[in-house]
C-alpha cells in the first residue's frame, strides 16, 4: 500500500504506548496541562475545555493502554488511503504491513516534512510571522489555563474570581512597600497584613502561585512596619544615643530598601517577575527585624553594641549582602560610643557639657567621691574619675579598654594643671589630622588606618617638640598668629575694628548660603543600591582576606588609642619630673619616712631618747635653759610630753638634716639644708596622731613598745603629685616609718644597756651572769633585726625602684623628637603610682607589717618588750640606789634578771622557729617560680637571711 506523502507515519506505534495517558488531551483528571499538534495545526482539544465532545475517534480498545486519540487519527486517514487503492478497495496484506515491517531510517524514500535549519542567535531576534505549534496547555493564553481552573474537575478552585494583572501587581508592590491598598489591609488583632478578597487572582496564575507571591510581600509589609515602628517609638520617646543611632539606621535601611524596590517593582512586566524583584528586598528586612527584636531587649547602650557585633559576626556565614549591610549598620550605630571615646582621648573636641570631677559620669566613665582613710586616720572623700567596667562593651578587650580610661584621665589632668600645653588645646590635635575611630573590617584598611596614625603621631610630636624650643607657652597664645582657644569663636580673639568688622561679615555670608540637604549616599544607602539587586556571582564578595572577628577591635581601635596614650603620658611624665620635682619628693618621702637619712637618724635619736639632753618640760618656778633640749624617753615619769614640749624638742630637726638630691632636675634652685620647716617639699613636719582610747592607754607607758606612736610626720602632696603619692601610698610610708621608729629606739636601747653593766661592774656593783647575758643576747638580736630591717628592708628595694625611676625618667625626658625611640617604654603616672606601691608591700612584707605576718610580729613585740623591761629594772635599781626613785617606782616589784633572760630565751626560740617555718613555707611554694624582675625572689629569701643573721651557728638549738 502507498502511504500518502501529506501524511506519512514517521515511525511505528509500540502497542504499550496506545494506552498512555500522557498523550491524552482530554482533562478527565484535571492534571494534565500538555497537549501535542504535529500536523501543525491548532488542536482542537485544547480548546475543549467546556463540556463540547471530543470530535477524535477514540481506540476500540479501551484501558490504560489504549491507543491515545492522536494516533487513532493518523490510523483512521491510513484506512481512507487505502480504500482509494488502485484495485478497487481490495487491501493487500502487503501493502499494510510493508511500512510497519520496514526499517524507517533506512528507507530513502520517505521525506522529511521540515528541512533542518541552521539555528543562531541572531534569528531569535526576527520573526517570520509563522505561528509555532504549541505543546504547553499554558501556551494557549491565560483565558485557556483559567478555564482549565474553572473546570468542574478541579474541585474547590473553581470559585475563584480574576481581576487584571496590572491591578493586582499594583497592589503587591504597595502590599510589599509596607501600605495597605484595596485588596490588601492592616489587621491590628493580627498585627499583620491580610488579604480583602482572598479568592481573588490575576488571570493566568494559579491560587497556589500567587498565594505564595503574597507571603512573600505580606512578610516583607509585615517586616517594614515593625521596623518602621520601632524607629518612630525611639524618636518618640527619650532614648539614649546608641538606640537613636540605632533607630535612625534602621529607618534608613527600610527608606533606601523601599526606594530600590518601589523603582524596580514599577518596571516589572508579571507577577512572577515581581516576586523576584520582592524576594531579596523581603530577606533583608526579615532578618533585620529579628535583629531589632534581639537588640531591643538589651537594657544598654553597651549590651546592643556587643550583642549587634555578635549579630554581625554570625552575618558573615549568610549571604553576601546581609553580611555588609550588618556591618554597617554596626557602624553607624557605634557611632555615639566611638564618638565619646574620641572625645574622652582627646582626639575631638568635647561637645556639650565636658566631662569634670564636677560633672555626672557618662559611658564607661563614673565620677564618684574616692574615700579613704589618712595616715592621721580620718576619712576623706574627693571626686575622682571611675572606670566602669559594666558599661564597658564584650568585644573592647581589657587592657585596651583600661588604656582607654587612663588616657582621658591623664589627659584632664594636663588641661587642669597645664592649660597651655598643646595636647590641652584641642587645634593642636585638629591640625594634626587626628584620625577618627570606626570599625575596620579588611587588610587594606587597616594598613591605611597604620599609616595615617604614625602621620598623627609625627605631627603631634614635632608640635610639641616645636612649642618646647620656642619657650613659654604663653606668649604664642597672644602673638599675631595664635590659634583660638577651644569651644571660641572669632569674635572671641578681640582685635581693631576691622578684624571684628570682617569677622561679622564672614559670619554672615556663611549664615546666608542655602542649606543643603543632607547626602544619603552614606555606606548603608550605597551599599544596598549597588548589592540589593546585583548581578553575578555573589561570592564574589568573599574574596577578600579580612582579620578574624575577635581582632577586628584591637586593629580597628587599638593603634589610635595606643598612639595617643603614649603621647598623653608621655607629656604627663615630662610635667611630673620637671615641674613638679617628682624625684625631690620621692626623695624626701625616703629621708624621713624610711629613715634613709644618717643625720636624722641620729639627731632623732638624741632629741627623744637622749638622758643627757636638757629637759624640754615646764616645771613651776624653773626657767628652761638654752641648750638643746629632748624628750629624754625613759629617763622621766610623766608622759606623754606636751604640745608645747614636743615642738621645743624637736624643733629643727627634720629642717636641719634634709639633704637635697643630687642631679636634680627641678626648675629652681635645689632647697638647701638647715632652711625652714615651712620651706621643705610637701610642708613636711612633725604631728599628733589620732588615736583610739585602747592605743591612748598604751601610750601612757614610757617604757612601753607603743610609747612614740603618737608622734607621725605630716605630709600633703601637691595637687600635681596625687596622682603618683596618693593617700593610700602615704599610709603605707607611715606604717613603715612607725615600725623603723620602734627598732630605732630599741637600738638606742640595747647600746646604752651594753655601754651600762660593764661599767657598773667597774663600780663594784653586784651583777649577776644573767644580766650580762641578756644584755649580750639582746644587743645581738636587736642589731640584727635592725640591719634586717633597714638594709634587707628598706635599702634593697628602694634601690630597686630607684633604678626603675631611673629608666623612667630617662624615656620620658629624652624622648622629644618626632617619634619615639624603638623599644623605649613610655610610662604613665599610674604606672609610677602602682610600682611604688608595689614597692611599698614589699618593704612591708620584709618588715613583717602585712596583715597575715601579725602573728610574727606580735612575737617580736614580745621580744622587744622583755628587752624595755629589763632596761627599766636597771633603771629602777640605778635610781633606787641613788635615792632618786620617785614613788611611782618605789612601789613596783621588780623582776630578776634571770626570769627576764629566760623569757628572752624562750621566744626568741620561739620566734626563730617559727621563722624557719615561714622560710621552709616559701621556698617550697616558689622553688620552680621564675623571677619577675621586681625582687620577688629577694623577698622569699629575706627570712633566711634575717635566720642567718640571728643564729648562723645554731646557738638557740642548743639545749
Amino acid at each position: 500500500m502507498a502511504q500518502d506523502p501529506e501524511i506519512a507515519t514517521p515511525f511505528a506505534i509500540p502497542d504499550f504506548w496506545k494506552r498512555s495517558p500522557w498523550l491524552d488531551t482530554g482533562v478527565g483528571d484535571g492534571n494534565s496541562l500538555f497537549s501535542f499538534d504535529i500536523s501543525q495545526q491548532p488542536s482542537p482539544l485544547v480548546t475543549g475545555v467546556d463540556s463540547q465532545e471530543q470530535t477524535v475517534p477514540k481506540s476500540d480498545d479501551a484501558g490504560f493502554f489504549s491507543l491515545p486519540p492522536l494516533f487513532e487519527a493518523l490510523r483512521s486517514q491510513d484506512s481512507d488511503a487505502e480504500q482509494k487503492a488502485p484495485n478497487g478497495g481490495a487491501i493487500v496484506e502487503s501493502d499494510v504491513t510493508q511500512p510497519l515491517e520496514a526499517d524507517v531510517w533506512l528507507d530513502s524514500n520517505l521525506s522529511l516534512q521540515k528541512k533542518p535549519e541552521y539555528k543562531t542567535w541572531d534569528k531569535f531576534d526576527h520573526d517570520d510571522g509563522q505561528p509555532e505549534s504549541r505543546f504547553f496547555l499554558t501556551e494557549a493564553g491565560p483565558a485557556a489555563f483559567d478555564a482549565f481552573l474553572n473546570s468542574s474537575n478541579t474541585g474547590a478552585e473553581q470559585n475563584t474570581d480574576i481581576v487584571a494583572d496590572a491591578s493586582y501587581a499594583a497592589c503587591l508592590l504597595t502590599l510589599a512597600l509596607g501600605r495597605g491598598s484595596l485588596l490588601f489591609s492592616w489587621d491590628a488583632e493580627k498585627m499583620s497584613f491580610v488579604k480583602t478578597m482572598p479568592s481573588l487572582r490575576p488571570s493566568g496564575v494559579s491560587p497556589q502561585a500567587i498565594s505564595s507571591v503574597d507571603q512573600i510581600c505580606v512578610e516583607c509589609a509585615d517586616a517594614t512596619r515593625q521596623l518602621k515602628g520601632f524607629s518612630e517609638r525611639i524618636f518618640a520617646m527619650p532614648s539614649t544615643p546608641t538606640r537613636v543611632a540605632l533607630a535612625g539606621a534602621v529607618d534608613r535601611l527600610v527608606v533606601e530598601v523601599q526606594s530600590q524596590l518601589n523603582a524596580r517593582g514599577r518596571a516589572t512586566r508579571s507577577i512572577l517577575q515581581l516576586q523576584s524583584v520582592v524576594r531579596p528586598a523581603q530577606a533583608v528586612l526579615v532578618h533585620f527585624r529579628s535583629l531589632v527584636q534581639k537588640l531591643a531587649q538589651q537594657k544598654t547602650d553597651e549590651g546592643i553594641l556587643s550583642r549587634l557585633f555578635q549579630e554581625a559576626q554570625l552575618a558573615e556565614y549568610q549571604s553576601s549582602l546581609l553580611e555588609g549591610v550588618t556591618r554597617e549598620v554596626l557602624r553607624l550605630v557605634s557611632k555615639p560610643w566611638t564618638t565619646f571615646v574620641e572625645e574622652w582621648v582627646g582626639l575631638k573636641a568635647e561637645e556639650g557639657i565636658p566631662i569634670s570631677k564636677k560633672s555626672l559620669g557618662r559611658g564607661f566613665v563614673r565620677v564618684a567621691d574616692n574615700m579613704w582613710i589618712d595616715d592621721q586616720g580620718y576619712e576623706l572623700e574627693e571626686p575622682d574619675f571611675f572606670l566602669d567596667e559594666e558599661n564597658v562593651p564584650s568585644f573592647l578587650p581589657e587592657d585596651i579598654a583600661q588604656m582607654t580610661f587612663e588616657t582621658g584621665r591623664n589627659l584632664r589632668f594636663l588641661r587642669e594643671h597645664h592649660p597651655d600645653h598643646p595636647l590641652s588645646r584641642q587645634h593642636t590635635v585638629e591640625l594634626s589630622g587626628a584620625p577618627g575611630l570606626d570599625w575596620q573590617f579588611q587588610w587594606d584598611a587597616i594598613t591605611s588606618l597604620e599609616a595615617r596614625v604614625n602621620a598623627y603621631r609625627a605631627a603631634v610630636s614635632r608640635a610639641i617638640r616645636d612649642s618646647h624650643v620656642e619657650g613659654a607657652l604663653e606668649t604664642t597664645s597672644t602673638g599675631a598668629h595664635a590659634m583660638p582657644t577651644d569651644n571660641m569663636g572669632p569674635l572671641a580673639l578681640g582685635g581693631s575694628d576691622t578684624q571684628i568688622t570682617e569677622s561679622i561679615l564672614d559670619s554672615i555670608s556663611r549664615l546666608n548660603q542655602p542649606l543643603k540637604a543632607p547626602r544619603a549616599d552614606d555606606g548603608l544607602s550605597s551599599l544596598i543600591r549597588d548589592r540589593l539587586y546585583q548581578v553575578g556571582d555573589a561570592s564574589e564578595t568573599h574574596g577578600d582576606l579580612a582579620p578574624h572577628w575577635l581582632l577586628i577591635p584591637v586593629l580597628s581601635f587599638g593603634p589610635i588609642i595606643s598612639t595617643q596614650s603614649e603621647l598623653v603620658n608621655q607629656e604627663c611624665m615630662k610635667v611630673l619630673f620637671r615641674s613638679h620635682e617628682l624625684r625631690v619628693h620621692l626623695d624626701l618621702l625616703k629621708q624621713y619616712y624610711l629613715l634613709d637619712n644618717g643625720l636624722l637618724c641620729s639627731r632623732l635619736s638624741h632629741a627623744l631618747f637622749d638622758p643627757e639632753m636638757e629637759t624640754a618640760e615646764r616645771k613651776a618656778g624653773v626657767a628652761l635653759g638654752g641648750g638643746a633640749m629632748g624628750l629624754r624617753l625613759g629617763g622621766r615619769e610623766n608622759w606623754p610630753p606636751a604640745s608645747s614640749e614636743l615642738r621645743l624638742a624637736l624643733m629643727g630637726v627634720l629642717s636641719e638634716s634634709y639633704q637635697s638630691p643630687a642631679g636634680t632636675t627641678n626648675a629652681q634652685p635645689a632647697l638647701a639644708s638647715r632652711t625652714a620647716s615651712s620651706d621643705l617639699p610637701g610642708d613636711l613636719s612633725f604631728a599628733v596622731r589620732d588615736l583610739t582610747s585602747e592605743e591612748i592607754d598604751r601610750c601612757l607607758d614610757p617604757d612601753g613598745l607603743e610609747a612614740l606612736d603618737f608622734l607621725r610626720l605630716s605630709y600633703k602632696a601637691p595637687p600635681p603629685l596625687r596622682p603618683v603619692i596618693t593617700p593610700t601610698v602615704l599610709v603605707k610610708y607611715d606604717r613603715i616609718f612607725m615600725a623603723l621608729l620602734r627598732v630605732l629606739r630599741m637600738l638606742y636601747v640595747v647600746n646604752e644597756l651594753f655601754h651600762d653593766i660593764p661599767l657598773a661592774g667597774r663600780r663594784g656593783q653586784d651583777h649577776s651572769d644573767a644580766s650580762l647575758r641578756f644584755c649580750i643576747e639582746a644587743r645581738h638580736f636587736v642589731r640584727q633585726i635592725a640591719a634586717y630591717f633597714f638594709d634587707t628592708g628598706v635599702t634593697m628595694p628602694r634601690r630597686r625602684f630607684e633604678a626603675w625611676l631611673d629608666v623612667v625618667e630617662r624615656n620620658s625626658l629624652g624622648t622629644d623628637r618626632e617619634t619615639p625611640e624603638p623599644g623605649s617604654a613610655v610610662y604613665s603616672p599610674d604606672v609610677v603610682r602602682d610600682r611604688q606601691e608595689q614597692h611599698l608591700d614589699e618593704i612591708m612584707t620584709v618588715l613583717l607589717l602585712r596583715k597575715r605576718q601579725a602573728p610574727v610580729l606580735k612575737l617580736l613585740e614580745d621580744i622587744f618588750s622583755v628587752v624595755l623591761r629589763f632596761a627599766r629594772q636597771l633603771r629602777l635599781r640605778a635610781r633606787t640606789r641613788a635615792g632618786t626613785a620617785g614613788e611611782k617606782y618605789k612601789g613596783e616589784q621588780s623582776e630578776t634578771p634571770e626570769e627576764l633572760y629566760s623569757n628572752l630565751r624562750k621566744k626568741v626560740e620561739v620566734f626563730l622557729t617559727v621563722c624557719r617555718g615561714l622560710g621552709e613555707k616559701t621556698g617550697s611554694s616558689s622553688k620552680n617560680a621564675p623571677s619577675n624582675g621586681s625582687g620577688q625572689r629577694a623577698r622569699e629569701s629575706s627570712i633566711e637571711q634575717l635566720l642567718l643573721m640571728l643564729d648562723m651557728m645554731g646557738f638557740y638549738d642548743r639545749k
